[in-house]
């Protein structure tokens, strides 16, 4: 559990975080961008298991994944809410 000292391993989680959000900042939701990002964020992934170990793109997996799924729920959930403001008003 060493790699969190490492500041490689922070640029990775953050560039793996970015890719798992990216989907959800762009509208509208598009496969080409969701694919895109997969593979990006699947790289990177791959880079941090090459580089460190199994243990370090876990926890990357983990933090990323769950970053990326609350992310996508907060554009749902606020897409939702905006799209009811417009109906209501109309």
């Amino acid at each position: 559990m060493n790699f969190f000292g490492d500041f490689a391993w922070w640029l990775m989680l953050l560039a793996s975080l970015a890719m798992a959000a990216l989907p959800s900042l762009i509208r509208p939701f598009r496969k080409t961008t969701l694919l895109t990002a997969l593979l990006f964020w699947s790289t990177i992934l791959a880079a941090m298991w090459i580089t460190f170990d199994a243990t370090a793109a876990l926890a990357g997996f983990l933090i990323s994944a769950a970053a990326g799924i609350l992310s996508f729920l907060l554009a749902v959930f606020f897409s939702g809410l905006d799209l009811m403001a417009k109906k209501r008003y109309r």
